[in-house]
């Protein structure tokens, strides 16, 4: 572990990135600290508003920079992936992305490979065990890693090139939902932290060493709500716990539905929350730049359910600034500027959060209305000028305002 302080080069997972790949990889490292890009998931498959392909677009007039889509169901060579989204449809979705010059992330929410449970039916004792070299589903584990291998290389560039992707594997281990979670060292699984770390390591030196994948940049992201907040230490612990080893991460992510809008108990001292979410951001930032690594808010709620009980104080709003003219002194605006108040005062908190690359909230789901993860706001939502003040913002970059990141 790098000491306090120390900065080190920055490198990549795979030495041997792809030109555009190293491009994007060198492009983001420069844009840490200057700007931060906004991202949205399945952002032309779910669709709220009427006579759009975006939601994101109705609003202000522009795609995200940075799109969001899932693996899930490509290991069992589905045609479709658990959110029911086809596969060229996904391909061709990224390829859009790719050519208006954004960038592409994907996670993988597989099946678990003991039971081929889903969402909601995912655990099995041993899992993580049984497909580490030696285990009974090793072979058919490596099968499904063929899978997201042809899926990772088969949206090329006009050269024929596969184009670059972010991907998330493994997300949100520190919790108890998926196959691969370890839980946090409160409350463990269990998968041992260092079954969690052979696993990532062996999924990405499959990838990179033997199916020849270099277009890919690795994030890692654990989850917020199981995380000890009480002390920089504990904080520091958490984030940490059973994380692969800095050659094998490009990116420190964390998702948050818990600072951002989650289930009710978030709203009841929501001052304390955005402490909290401006801490976690410090945290990746500083590791960021203290590791060499590039750091994101990889995946996270809606801030709107903030919106009638957040009070800004005099420190928020003078980090907002004098160009956002809803920043009332007294904060009487906040409760139709969620976005602003909340999510961009935290994004600007200090130096390590402004380092935070991007911010992507989740799909807009008809059925995840009025919870945290529902994702951004719709023409006509009453948060629809404060989102658009958000993206806006000389800090945020949508993909019209992006640089050339692949160049």
């Amino acid at each position: 572990m790098a000491e306090e302080g120390t900065i080190m080069k920055s490198k990549p997972v795979d030495d041997d990135l792809n030109a555009k790949t190293r491009a994007l990889f060198d492009a983001l490292h420069r844009a840490t600290g200057e700007f931060a890009i906004f991202g949205h998931q399945n952002e032309t498959s779910n669709v709220i508003g009427e006579h759009t392909d975006s939601d994101v677009h109705a609003v202000t007039g522009s795609y995200p920079a940075v799109w969001g889509n899932d693996l899930g169901g490509v290991e069992l060579d589905r045609n479709r992936n658990l959110d029911g989204f086809g596969a060229e449809a996904i391909r061709n979705e990224m390829l859009r992305a790719f050519n208006m010059g954004a960038v592409n992330t994907l996670s993988w929410h597989s099946a678990n490979p003991l039971t081929l449970g889903g969402y909601g039916h995912n655990m099995a004792e041993g899992t993580v065990k049984a497909v580490l070299p030696g285990g009974e589903a090793h072979e058919k584990f490596l099968g499904w890693l063929d899978r997201i291998a042809a899926a990772l290389t088969t949206v090329t560039d006009t050269n024929g090139e596969p184009i670059p992707i972010v991907f998330r594997p493994f997300h949100e281990h520190t919790g108890d939902w998926f196959w691969w979670c370890t839980g946090s060292p409160a409350r463990p699984t269990d998968t041992t932290p260092e079954q969690f770390v052979e696993l990532w390591r062996m999924t990405i030196e499959y990838l990179r060493d033997v199916k020849h994948m270099h277009n890919v940049l690795y994030a890692y992201s654990p989850d917020r709500s199981r995380i000890d907040m009480s002390t920089p230490e504990s904080l520091e612990t958490g984030y940490l716990y059973a994380y692969p080893r800095d050659d094998y991460v490009d990116v420190l992510g964390f998702d948050d539905y818990w600072d951002i809008a989650p289930a009710e108990k978030s709203a009841e001292d929501p001052q304390a929350r955005h402490a909290d979410l401006i801490a976690m951001l410090t945290l990746v930032g500083r590791l960021g730049k203290e590791r060499g690594k590039l750091a994101a808010a990889t995946e996270v709620g809606s801030p709107g359910i903030f919106a009638d009980s957040y009070v800004c104080d005099s420190h928020d709003l003078a980090i907002i600034g004098a160009n956002d003219d809803t920043a009332a002194e007294d904060g009487s605006a906040l409760s139709d500027s969620p976005w602003t108040k909340y999510l961009l005062a935290a994004a600007l908190a200090n130096e390590y959060a402004r380092r935070a690359l991007w911010y992507l909230p989740w799909r807009n789901d008809p059925d995840a209305a009025g919870t945290g993860a529902y994702g951004t706001p719709v023409a006509g939502s009453r948060y629809a000028d404060d989102f658009r003040r958000f993206v806006r913002h000389d800090f945020m970059r949508l993909a019209d305002a992006l640089p050339p990141l692949y160049r």
